[in-house]
């Protein structure tokens, strides 16, 4: 993720994106005790990037996630740039 692209969110806005990213990914798990907690997002940077917030995942990983008004979506950086991902999820609201 550029510079250009995005700056590190504010703490309190992390934190309270850290709880709808981990509250969705419970959601998704096939079965409740594969959720995820907030403390297991910890290490995940937060990025401001127009009127998203976008969680990378630490270590090499294909997988990021946007938050925004619209709720939550995922999207792989080898397969979309982060502008066509915003876009995309822009166009779901």
């Amino acid at each position: 993720m550029s510079e250009q692209e995005s700056a590190l969110a504010p703490d309190d806005v992390a934190q309270a994106g850290r709880v709808r990213l981990a509250e969705w990914l419970t959601a998704a798990a096939p079965s409740p005790d594969l959720g995820t907690t907030v403390e297991d997002l910890a290490a995940w940077p937060a990025y401001r990037a127009e009127e998203f917030l976008v969680f990378v995942p630490p270590g090499f990983t294909n997988r990021m996630f946007l938050l925004g008004d619209h709720g939550v979506t995922s999207f792989a950086p080898s397969e979309q740039t982060l502008a066509q991902a915003m876009d995309a999820a822009r166009s779901q609201s």
